[in-house]
């Protein structure tokens, strides 16, 4: 329990900070913190459907049935991830690319964000820099750090055109229970910066917010470049499976082969394969660097 304890209140504490910064910008804004939870998605899903439309920042000191893509299973230790969810209206279907494209703009602003942060704590630049693999994980060293699950629902009371969108992010702050081969932000030169999950939530959640909003009215395509910068399929021969629930772990072949050659304007993952430039699309592929083992 005291472990417990520790954890809400760090959550709690830079709660009171994330609501300072994004008031202003989301004055309807609500956040929660939890103890546990199943998890952070299914939640805020749930209140969707049931017409409870604003917006909303969740958190949860552990998760006792995350979920990452393709219905993988993301388990949240106290203390040693940050598991957070957002819930809120939005004019999806409208944006080029959707939820796919969503997917990566999610992604590039927790980097720069967890970055921006990291750099406060420490007097040397991040090298290398926290890494994208399309379509939905952060990396670093070369080692998975977390990962993005993006679910979208019509919902009752929504304005035509909406839907109602909840994003879930994890975070690996400390390894704990992590499966092997991951990555965590304590560790070298942060292993004893006082880097909580708390902090890890103070920085992103704000320019989460901000960056949402920003890819709801311009799209994926401003983003492009700086996604490209950190993109580590980028140049890499890759395995790509078609069929849901197939992937790299699962023993079936991929479904072709390539070399990574970045991202399109809508978020697309472009693949040069035998049969010339293919466009993969998030939902239809698994993707894993060939020979890897992350």
């Amino acid at each position: 329990m005291p472990e417990l304890n520790a954890a809400l209140a760090d959550l709690n504490a830079f709660a009171e900070r994330i609501w300072e910064a994004a008031s202003p910008a989301c004055p309807t804004l609500s956040l929660e913190v939890l103890p546990e939870i199943g998890s952070t998605n299914t939640e805020l899903m749930a209140r969707g459907r049931r017409g409870e439309l604003s917006p909303t920042l969740l958190a949860a000191c552990s998760q006792t049935a995350g979920r990452g893509r393709q219905g993988r299973s993301w388990l949240a230790s106290v203390g040693d991830s940050l598991t957070f969810s957002l819930g809120l209206p939005m004019r999806l279907d409208e944006v080029p690319g959707g939820g796919s494209a969503l997917s990566l703009a999610v992604g590039l602003a927790v980097a720069q964000a967890l970055e921006a942060g990291l750099q406060k704590l420490g007097t040397t630049p991040i090298t290398p820099a926290i890494g994208l693999k399309w379509p939905n994980d952060l990396w670093l060293h070369g080692r998975k750090l977390g990962g993005i699950l993006i679910e979208a629902s019509p919902a009752p009371g929504l304005d035509d055109g909406q839907r109602w969108v909840v994003i879930g992010i994890g975070l690996n702050v400390r390894l704990g229970q992590a499966p092997e081969g991951s990555a965590a932000l304590q560790s070298g030169p942060f292993a004893n910066a006082g880097l909580t999950p708390g902090l890890a939530w103070s920085w992103i959640a704000p320019s989460l917010l901000a960056h949402v909003r920003l890819f709801e009215q311009q799209g994926f395509a401003p983003l492009q470049a700086a996604y490209s910068q950190r993109d580590v399929l980028a140049g890499q021969v890759i395995g790509l499976w078609a069929a849901p629930g197939q992937g790299a772990a699962s023993g079936h072949p991929p479904s072709d082969t390539g070399m990574a050659q970045g991202v399109s304007e809508t978020g697309a993952l472009l693949v040069h394969t035998d049969n010339g430039l293919q466009s993969w699309t998030t939902g239809e592929v698994s993707v894993r660097l060939q020979g890897a083992s992350h």
